[in-house]
């Protein structure tokens, strides 16, 4: 077995969510962001932190909002 396919089986293993995509190993990540929400229909009165979602690879730590914003390549950490 080689060490990069050991490496993914044992982060997969630390993280039973990780999705596959492409060289990535992605996870589905929430935090709370301070401030109001970037999309206008989304804030309300008052409001000074909202969710935002976002990709995060551990493999090589890049965070993205979407799929389609991962980088082609992977480098690893």
């Amino acid at each position: 077995m080689s060490d990069t396919s050991s490496r993914v089986e044992t982060l997969s293993n630390r993280h039973p969510d990780a999705e596959p995509v492409g060289p990535h190993l992605v996870i589905d990540k929430t935090d709370w962001v301070p401030g109001k929400h970037p999309d206008q229909h989304r804030r309300h009165e008052g409001q000074t932190e909202y969710l935002e979602r976002y990709l995060r690879c551990i493999q090589c730590g890049v965070e993205v909002l979407s799929k389609g914003d991962l980088p082609e390549e992977c480098d690893e950490l």
